[in-house]
């Protein structure tokens, strides 16, 4: 798919996904779901570790290794 099939993809399935979306956040189960979701927020706010960078240097970590993958491919 070129980008401008992409393009035009999005466009036509925007509106709709949010239109689904938008359903979704007024169904009367939305509560519920947000019920049983907070705890696990509160969990994860609880064991969360904090970290001291913003994780820049470690995806660029991450590119490095990809792209050492892709050059010995290429060879």
């Amino acid at each position: 798919m070129d980008a401008k099939q992409w393009v035009d993809n999005w466009k036509r399935v925007g509106p709709i996904l949010e239109q689904i979306e938008a359903e979704e956040l007024r169904a009367p189960d939305y509560h519920e779901r947000l019920k049983n979701l907070l705890p696990m927020i509160h969990w994860v706010c609880d064991h969360a570790e904090p970290t001291t960078t913003s994780g820049l240097v470690e995806q660029q970590r991450w590119f490095m290794k990809m792209r050492e993958q892709i050059n010995a491919k290429q060879l």
